[in-house]
């Protein structure tokens, strides 16, 4: 039902005209044909080889749907999210479902050229990424299926979720409250008691909870000392001023500016994991911002950042987020799962629909690094229906920003989000 990916720390991202460092970094061709700085920043040892082209090429296309989600949230809040978690739910959804709605949660996805083997060998690849020496960085990623013992699932959608996506079913008394109980423990336990609950009850329409979780936690490779945490101002988003603990340290990090916004790399453990702040521009907003980055902006960001020497202020913050997904994803490009046209014949003989998605994000980022997690639901109902000198920069993100946490081989978006103060 789980999958635990001890591993380590970095991804990347992507931009428009840029400024650069001074720095010997070049930039060569891989065996996949992907333009990289040749330094040891970029490296990939083989043994994290463990993904085809094909599968890079389908979890990266992934990111589109990522960023857009994102962009349907973007209001005068701090936020985070998992798009991933999302992702990995959708890809499920996809599995049983057929025809329009099928196609729907594909294209939404941005996979509607890929075949559906091809996305579940995508997420099993992701799963099964695991075992390097980074002792550093946690990963689970978690699904699984509640569904009221008077409810029955096809035995084939059965067997591809659990096949490919590692997702048990659980048959459970949605009569009584002990099964609410029981998916809360389970939450909780998939997120190391950072999301203590997804549910406070169901529905008598209920017949199903479809689940995934993700937990994260990486160590910073440059971590901040606690003596250079300070209290600072920090321009809030009506350029209020708020005052918030923030961390400090100057080291070398990649880092790029251009007219929009600047950005800067920041790796957890061995660099397989990594956080990148986009910091807009003095009088650019976070929403203009984002309508000149994408997805494609956000995968070519990573070759195009330099080593500098980085004068780094970075707000220690706890976030929490609880968003109902129905009107984003439906806006999106896949109404149709949560309506009585639904068509899911291939999970079920019944007539059944998604009356809700939610997730439920949470971040905290500190001197040591970070952790997040995040569950997404999605409740089943019956329808009724270097050699050269680096120049010195400062980023002091004492404005409202944007954060991604990456992967390096895929580039696959776990978690994004916005701080604007507390």
């Amino acid at each position: 039902m789980n999958k635990k990916i001890k591993t380590a720390a970095l991804a990347g991202l992507s931009a428009l005209a840029l400024a650069s460092c001074s720095s010997t970094n070049k930039v060569t061709k891989d065996s996949d044909n992907a333009t990289r700085p040749d330094n040891a920043y970029m490296d990939i040892d083989s043994k994290f080889l463990t993904f085809s082209n094909d599968q890079r090429a389908t979890i990266n296309k992934g990111n589109t749907f990522a960023v857009n989600l994102f962009k349907t949230q973007i209001d005068k809040q701090s936020k985070v999210l998992s798009p991933l978690s999302v992702s990995f739910l959708m890809g499920m959804l996809a599995n049983g479902a057929d025809g329009d709605t099928q196609k729907e949660i594909l294209k939404t996805l941005g996979v509607d050229d890929v075949s559906l083997q091809a996305l579940n060998e995508a997420y099993r690849a992701l799963l099964n990424s695991t075992a390097t020496n980074d002792k550093q960085t946690t990963i689970n990623i978690a699904n699984c299926i509640a569904a009221d013992k008077h409810f029955s699932l096809k035995r084939d959608f059965q067997k591809t979720v659990l096949g490919m996506y590692d997702a048990n079913v659980e048959s459970l008394d949605f009569s009584t409250s002990k099964a609410v109980d029981k998916i809360n423990e389970w939450c909780s336990k998939q997120t190391n008691g950072m999301i203590p609950k997804i549910i406070d009850q169901l529905s008598a329409a209920d017949v199903a909870v479809l689940m995934n979780a993700i937990y994260f936690e990486g160590t910073w490779e440059a971590p901040f000392e606690k003596a250079e945490t300070k209290e600072e101002n920090f321009r809030g988003y009506t350029r209020d001023i708020k005052r918030v603990q923030m961390m400090h340290q100057e080291d070398d990090f990649s880092y790029l500016s251009n007219d929009i916004f600047e950005a800067v790399t920041l790796p957890y453990g061995n660099r397989t994991y990594s956080m990148t702040v986009l910091l807009p521009k003095e009088g650019v907003s976070i929403e203009e911002m984002m309508k000149q980055v994408d997805a494609q902006k956000i995968g070519s960001l990573y070759r195009d950042m330099q080593k500098c020497v980085v004068d780094l202020k970075l707000p220690k913050f706890t976030t929490s987020t609880e968003v109902v997904l129905n009107d984003a994803v439906s806006k999106l490009g896949a109404p149709s799962i949560f309506n009585g046209t639904a068509n899911f014949k291939n999970m079920s003989d019944a007539n059944i629909f998604i009356s809700k998605m939610l997730q439920k994000a949470k971040i905290e980022v500190s001197e040591e690094g970070t952790k997040a997690a995040a569950i997404t639901a999605g409740m089943v109902a019956m329808t009724a229906l270097d050699p050269n000198e680096p120049r010195r920069v400062k980023f002091h993100a004492n404005r409202p920003f944007v954060y991604i946490i990456t992967e390096k081989q895929t580039g696959a978006i776990f978690f994004i989000g916005q701080y604007l103060g507390e």
